[in-house]
């Protein structure tokens, strides 16, 4: 949700397809052309390159979808009363969650024309009442209090950045990490999960990161260079210089109810959480 993106970026496309894939209820929705040429050629592309190419770009399509699923593993396990999504895109969560359990508030954020996108794709699809789409900046000085749906009073709340926090800079990063923070200790504290791309993941295969990272930069119009935390440690500790009282790296592969098994000692993010 970094200012100034005024397109759906690719990799929203090709996210959505990949749930499309995957069969994520309601990912129908956000089944475009984009999203299909995308992905498929990408899936062509590392299919042909197969025989070279390390572990996380070998299995970088199963990856993707366990990283969505250990998210939803996460979430069920928290059992919320009240969820905002912030970057939501064209994920097809929150729609899911809020026909599955009617108790629960889910909010999802994004920006203006995503935002526009996502309901013209929706288009007469019977919405549930608690499921809420609106556009607030997460850069914004006054975002902790311009989310227009907020908890009830002792609700468990769970904020969720899923595609987020890497593709913002340091300075960006701080401002995002804070105003979360803010929104949490405004509404009696609760829990955020997001994952991350440290770089100590990649040092044994440096070369293929810079090609791959390289080529997501061209697709997003933004330089990756100095973007990822170098590493675990330095991502936690920043977390907790923006307000949080404690983070955590959580076990993905004991989250992961996928039928999907790559070897997750090479998975390429880490599921974190943080709470306030």
């Amino acid at each position: 949700m970094a200012r100034g993106n005024p397109r759906i970026a690719p990799t929203a496309h090709f996210t959505a397809q990949a749930w499309v894939r995957e069969q994520f209820p309601n990912s129908h929705y956000f089944d475009t052309l984009t999203g299909r040429f995308l992905f498929g050629g990408t899936r062509v592309a590392l299919g042909v390159a197969r025989p070279l190419t390390p572990p996380p770009l070998r299995f970088h399509h199963q990856y993707l979808f366990i990283r969505h699923h250990v998210f939803e593993q996460r979430l069920r396990e928290l059992a919320p009363d009240y969820v905002l999504e912030i970057g939501a895109g064209l994920s097809p969560r929150g729609l899911s969650f809020c026909q599955s359990d009617p108790s629960l508030t889910y909010v999802e954020l994004d920006l203006p024309h995503m935002v526009a996108a996502k309901r013209r794709y929706l288009g007469s699809a019977l919405l549930p009442a608690n499921y809420h789409l609106g556009s607030v900046d997460l850069l914004a000085d006054s975002f902790a209090t311009d989310v227009a749906v907020t908890p009830a009073p002792g609700a468990r709340v769970v904020v969720i950045t899923e595609g987020v926090i890497d593709y913002l800079n340091m300075d960006e990063k701080r401002i995002a990490l804070g105003n979360i923070a803010r929104f949490l200790a405004a509404h009696g504290g609760g829990h955020y999960l997001l994952e991350l791309h440290p770089r100590e993941l990649y040092a044994d295969w440096e070369r293929g990161a810079r090609f791959l990272l390289g080529l997501l930069g061209l697709l997003v119009g933004r330089s990756f260079r100095d973007r990822l935390f170098g590493d675990t440690g330095e991502a936690l500790a920043f977390l907790g210089a923006c307000g949080f009282a404690g983070a955590a790296v959580l076990d993905s592969a004991a989250l992961n109810q996928s039928r999907h098994r790559p070897p997750m000692d090479f998975c390429p993010w880490l599921l974190v959480e943080a709470t306030v």
